[in-house]
């Protein structure tokens, strides 16, 4: 196994990724692929600027991980 797959793990949502990630990010003490890592902080910037959770419609193109 690389240490890409072993990596992998790490971020539940990396099973569904080609190419694996070769980097991760840390968020909370939760280590992320970068793409679930740059969505988490633009959904926190969106909750932010709303004020409150966003409507199912922004929602929906989010990750279940996000």
């Amino acid at each position: 196994m690389s240490i890409y797959q072993d990596k992998a793990k790490e971020c539940k949502c990396c099973g569904k990724h080609v190419p694996l990630p070769t980097t991760l990010k840390e968020y909370n003490n939760i280590m992320l692929c970068p793409t679930t890592f740059a969505n988490v902080i633009e959904y926190k910037r969106l909750w932010k600027s709303l004020g409150n959770r966003p409507p199912g419609s922004i929602r929906k193109h989010f990750s279940d991980y996000v």
